[in-house]
């Protein structure tokens, strides 16, 4: 049976039989096998997919499917992961949202920051990640619908200090990464919610928006009295990418200051493994295979050092 759906519902396991009103960089019909396929037809422009459901999942079945691996990725915690573990990551979370929830809220409503809240938050998360940064990322990458943008913020967070340590990183270097990490996306909180809960692919013009928020929070960030100058650069740099594409200056190479490009690459890969309502988790291998592959977009030394002493070591599952 063939049915026609809209572009961001696509999932591995469909069979695509038609894509109307696009045109892809290499054309793409049949079974969509992996996430890099999903990408492909994200990308298309495409009007609406037809599906053939007989030959591939239905829509209905990546909505269970979906919902099974959010009760997957709970029990594999289990088994990776002792009682103790998890419950001292989602203290230590809980702790963070404490702290640091109305920073979210204050920015949003107000454009402000309170530098001490947030200092408290990335204590918090240094402390829990010298014994549980394993347990505390992998806890951190189940995110709600209406919690994405603050666990995503606290997962980077994590991930940077942890990365941070595990480079041989001074403790005031870790910690400069703890609050680049909190607040990368600071600039966020004054975009419409309804775009960042958006599911399915954004229009030009909303794009052209949503890369407005690293100048929007560097802006914000430089308000605050006392921010230290490398807090600001993750805040603007995040997005720069290593071969002059990225955003908002197209800086290359080493023009992008080194903790920006720390920064970019757990930002990405938080992005691509967490587990989300309306999406399904990339797995580690999917997401650090889609990295190395991403030719021109990381520092390929720092890339090699998180998959050597972050993935190879067990770091983070």
């Amino acid at each position: 049976m063939k049915k026609r759906i809209r572009l961001h519902q696509v999932r591995v396991g469909m069979y695509i039989e038609e894509l109307e009103g696009g045109v892809l960089p290499l054309p793409h019909l049949g079974p969509v096998a992996s996430p890099i396929d999903v990408d492909l037809i994200m990308n298309s422009h495409a009007i609406s997919v037809v599906i053939n459901t007989q030959k591939g999942v239905d829509v209905d079945s990546v909505h269970n499917e979906v919902q099974l691996d959010l009760i997957g990725y709970e029990s594999a915690l289990a088994s990776k992961f002792s009682a103790r573990q998890i419950r001292h990551a989602q203290d230590a979370i809980q702790d963070a949202r404490r702290s640091v929830g109305n920073v979210f809220v204050e920015a949003r409503v107000r454009g402000a920051l309170h530098l001490d809240a947030a200092d408290k938050a990335v204590e918090r998360i240094m402390l829990e990640a010298m014994t549980n940064a394993g347990a505390m990322i992998a806890v951190a990458k189940l995110k709600k619908k209406d919690e994405g943008t603050f666990l995503h913020s606290l997962a980077v967070s994590a991930l940077m200090v942890t990365f941070g340590r595990n480079l041989g990183l001074s403790e005031d270097a870790v910690r400069i990464l703890g609050l680049g990490g909190l607040i990368h996306d600071l600039g966020k909180m004054v975009l419409p919610t309804a775009l960042l809960r958006k599911p399915g692919k954004v229009t030009v013009e909303e794009m052209d928006l949503i890369r407005t928020h690293p100048e929007r929070g560097y802006e914000m960030a430089k308000r605050i009295a006392g921010m230290p100058r490398r807090v600001l650069d993750i805040c603007l740099y995040h997005h720069e990418k290593f071969d002059g594409s990225g955003y908002p200056h197209r800086l290359a190479g080493p023009a992008i200051p080194y903790v920006a490009r720390i920064a970019a690459i757990c930002d990405v890969y938080d992005a691509l493994t967490s587990v989300r309502p309306y999406k399904r988790a990339w797995s580690q291998a999917e997401a650090i295979e889609t990295m190395m592959s991403s030719t021109g977009h990381f520092d390929p030394d720092l890339m090699k050092a998180f998959v050597s002493k972050m993935v190879i070591n067990g770091t983070i599952h």
